[in-house]
């Protein structure tokens, strides 16, 4: 009797799971999918040998998080941490009950195996240089210590220890942008094509299911990512649209559900009854800048630098070209960074029209007369072209110098600006984490500094001592210290202004417009 009852139960239950799937109470949830456009193809997402944006940062999980509202780090990998009373060893608690998406556990190993493959030299990660802070970072990029020399251990499974060269009131929060995770065993197997939809194994949000070259990415939520439940976003397709016009006649057609609103047609936006509901500005932690290379003439010469840099009428720049809310700059880092100057503080080149023509006469060039040719060089889009333009104007009205503009499309632009094709350059820095550490250690000082550009004596030292001092006030000060030297002083590169996004998004997606890398599990849908 026992056992027909329990068959007659068992009959019940796939009958009932049947009538569900039938449609009876309503059919499956359909999944969610936002589109939107990218610039060109992401090329390496390999968060281990370079940089890590939209697409990299949704697969890989970094060990903190950063909440840009309430201005803290949060937990990721590491549920918690601690560090010592020195802070210098920093201890972290890596989640548990979390997969990679073939099965395997996430550990505390694999974060210890990433960080020394950023700072492995066969790798020549570009990040590297976030990791000096780590006891023997610096040594062991060079190759001068073995990999397993770098002050990251995994004590267990679960337990992540960090030790620095020095106390670094920085380091917790720069975590949310190197500390992810990577797969041995997955690298070890596909080598470079480890990242390929094929071949690809991650522990975050999303995982790469479609990847045709300079066309089409899609991500696809990743059911092993410990917060699954609350990804709501089942796909992102990323269309790869290198012309911000074209991509915005998508968004119109209601192709895509999101997308960056170019300059030249902010007006316009603004005015429309229906895109103005749509549009929203925010300002980010990016600068906008231009470089110099003073390996040979004219940019060798001190005088012609500032000349250069005081011909720029920055105000008329964003009110005039960008028109998007963007913020005229004088110093590199962004307002919102601990070590940001305000203009009030007086450092910094102003527009100077007459100043900028007696520093040029006085170098050499009266009326530009003499001047070598010059080349400003820029990674090309329509806004970049603009600016180049203007650029190109009050060099020549105030100055009387005569600039060619060379616009460069896909990878190798670094490669280019620093081999001496182009004697001045565009260039962009967005922060990494929210304080000024970020970009002069990694992008002025002499173990990361281009070819071709000049790094002022004192710089490493006060960098150095800025980094390590517990002092927030003194902290400051070096930094006020450190942007004279570099943009007033030296003028060994120039900021143009602090960048702002500028966005149409559908009603029906919600997203955030922080300043942090786009993450998609946090966007909200209710297109199907």
């Amino acid at each position: 009797m026992g056992k027909r009852r329990g068959i007659l139960v068992l009959a019940m239950l796939v009958c009932g799971v049947l009538f569900l799937a039938s449609g009876a109470y309503g059919a499956p949830q359909a999944p969610t999918e936002v589109r939107m456009t990218i610039l060109a193809d992401p090329g390496v997402v390999d968060p281990a040998t370079n940089w890590v944006y939209e697409v990299g940062h949704n697969m890989f999980v970094t060990l903190v998080g950063y909440d840009y509202v309430k201005n803290e780090v949060t937990p990721r990998g590491a549920v918690s941490w601690k560090v010592s009373a020195d802070n210098l060893v920093w201890t972290f608690s890596i989640r548990k009950n979390w997969n990679w998406s073939d099965g395997r556990p996430v550990t505390a190993k694999d974060y210890e195996y990433s960080f020394q493959e950023v700072v492995n030299p066969a790798n020549a990660s570009p990040t590297a240089s976030f990791l000096f802070i780590v006891k023997n970072g610096e040594d062991v990029s060079q190759g001068k210590k073995p990999l397993s020399d770098l002050g990251v251990k995994a004590l267990d499974d679960y337990t992540l220890q960090i030790t620095l060269t020095a106390p670094a009131a920085w380091f917790l929060s720069s975590l949310s942008s190197i500390g992810y995770a990577v797969p041995k065993w997955a690298r070890d197997k596909s080598g470079k094509d480890w990242t390929r939809p094929e071949n690809i194994v991650v522990n975050g949000p999303y995982k790469v299911t479609k990847w045709v070259n300079d066309s089409e990415v899609d991500l696809t939520k990743n059911p092993s990512y410990y917060d699954a439940a609350n990804v709501q976003v089942d796909k992102m397709t990323l269309y790869i649209v290198a012309s911000e016009a074209t991509a915005e006649a998508m968004y119109e057609k209601g192709d895509i559900d999101t997308v960056n609103v170019p300059a030249t047609d902010l007006d316009r936006v603004q005015k429309d009854p229906v895109l103005s509901k749509e549009f929203s500005s925010t300002p980010q932690l990016r600068n906008t800048m231009f470089r110099f290379y003073v390996a040979k003439p004219p940019f060798d010469n001190l005088n012609v630098r500032k000349a250069f840099a005081m011909a720029v009428d920055r105000q008329t720049l964003v009110s005039t070209i960008t028109r998007g809310n963007e913020i005229p700059a004088y110093t590199m880092t962004p307002p919102g960074c601990i070590g940001y100057v305000a203009p009030d503080a007086g450092i910094g080149i102003k527009f100077d029209p007459k100043g900028a023509a007696k520093l040029l006469a006085d170098a050499g060039y009266p009326g530009g007369k003499g001047l070598p040719p010059i080349v400003y060089g820029y990674n090309a889009s329509e806004t970049n072209a603009r600016i180049a333009q203007a650029l190109q104007k009050m060099w020549k009205d105030t100055l009387g110098a005569d600039v060619t503009l060379q616009g460069y499309e896909g990878g190798g632009y670094g490669d280019v600006v620093q081999s001496g094709a182009v004697n001045v350059y565009r260039w962009g820095w967005g922060m990494d984490y929210t304080d000024a550490n970020n970009v002069w250690t990694n992008l002025f000082t002499s173990d990361v500094a281009f070819k071709g550009t000049v790094v002022p004596d004192q710089l490493d030292k006060l960098v150095g001592d800025a980094a390590a001092t517990p002092n927030l006030a003194r902290r400051k000060q070096l930094y006020a210290q450190i942007e004279k030297l570099y943009v007033q002083d030296t003028v060994a590169a120039e900021p143009l202004f602090y960048q702002a996004v500028n966005v149409l998004t559908k009603p029906y997606l919600t997203r955030p417009f922080d300043p942090s890398t786009l993450e998609f599990w946090t966007w909200k849908t209710t297109r199907k």
